[in-house]
């Protein structure tokens, strides 16, 4: 699709209705191409650029129709961010390795999810837009978006004490928000992003250097 093309005002305000939920096998495929469409635009646009009438064009349905399944583009994009999470996930546990410490399982981990972002770039700035908004129907697939992450964490911790992990959770993820924040609005690139990631991951497990 070379232009994309501008939406009709939205009938329904963001979060003012909850998404239908499907309960035949046809409305279940219907939703999947919708999401799926949502995918492909995310992949050559930003999220700002897209628009609900052309995921409806990609997935051969209605607006309307849209619509009734997610009556918001925040709310789509939210089942968009957690469709694509499950496939980085997937692929994490395939190729997760057996043997070495929780602190190379731990860079593995914090590096793949770099690459995932520096390949998909799009969908860190979708993340920039869903983590603040205030609608149940996104709030809800962003919080497992968020824990689907933090239990991979938590997984490749296994020689860590488990009262330190959560609090290793929180200070890696929250470090890679802030590296990727810096990268995305071009402070820094990629290099310098995973160089402090094997920083910090040294400093939890090491400790740091003295002067």
């Amino acid at each position: 699709m070379d232009r994309l093309v501008p939406d009709a005002p939205d009938a329904v305000g963001p979060g003012s209705i909850r998404p239908a939920e499907p309960t035949t096998a046809a409305q279940r495929d219907r939703r999947r191409r919708i999401v799926h469409a949502a995918m492909d635009l995310l992949s050559e646009h930003g999220y700002d650029e897209i628009q609900m009438r052309d995921v409806a064009v990609g997935a051969g349905v209605a607006l309307g129709t849209l619509y009734r399944y997610f009556p918001s583009k925040e709310q789509l994009f939210a089942h968009v961010l957690l469709e694509w999470s499950a496939s980085f996930d997937e692929a994490m546990r395939r190729r997760r390795p057996e043997r070495g410490t929780d602190a190379e399982r731990l860079r593995l981990l914090l590096r793949r999810a770099v690459g995932a972002f520096e390949r998909h770039p799009s969908y860190f700035q979708l993340l920039s837009v869903l983590e603040v908004s205030k609608d149940p129907a996104v709030v809800e697939p962003f919080a497992a978006y968020s824990q689907r992450f933090f239990a991979a964490v938590g997984e490749a911790l296994t020689d860590t004490a488990p009262e330190d992990v959560p609090v290793v959770t929180m200070l890696t993820t929250s470090l890679l928000s802030t590296l990727l924040r810096g990268w995305w609005l071009g402070h820094h690139s990629i290099r310098v992003v995973n160089a402090r990631i094997d920083q910090a991951v040294d400093v939890l497990f090491e400790g740091a250097r003295p002067r």
